[in-house]
């Protein structure tokens, strides 16, 4: 992200709309995998709802230097759930 986007919303505003339409879709989970030094993204993340659930070693690879990988997910509150199905595979 350009410097001048940093701390204006822009990511907030993307990820919220996500969000929405995931929820809009009838989706129960959302993912993420974030470098564990990340972390403006990992906060923009969890103020989006998204829990940190695991961290995998060593799988990031970037310029030459392993990173450490944050993963994140969302569930609903609005659709899907272990005893609310609302997807089918191959829909």
């Amino acid at each position: 992200m350009k410097s001048e986007a940093k701390g204006q919303g822009v990511g907030a505003a993307l990820l919220s709309r996500l969000v929405e339409i995931s929820e809009a879709e009838a989706f129960w989970t959302l993912q993420a995998q974030i470098i564990a030094e990340n972390q403006a993204s990992r906060a923009l993340h969890k103020k989006c709802g998204f829990r940190e659930i695991g961290v995998r070693e060593r799988l990031g690879h970037i310029n030459g230097t392993w990173h450490d990988v944050v993963l994140l997910e969302r569930r609903s509150r609005v659709t899907g759930g272990p005893d609310l199905p609302t997807r089918t595979c191959g829909r």
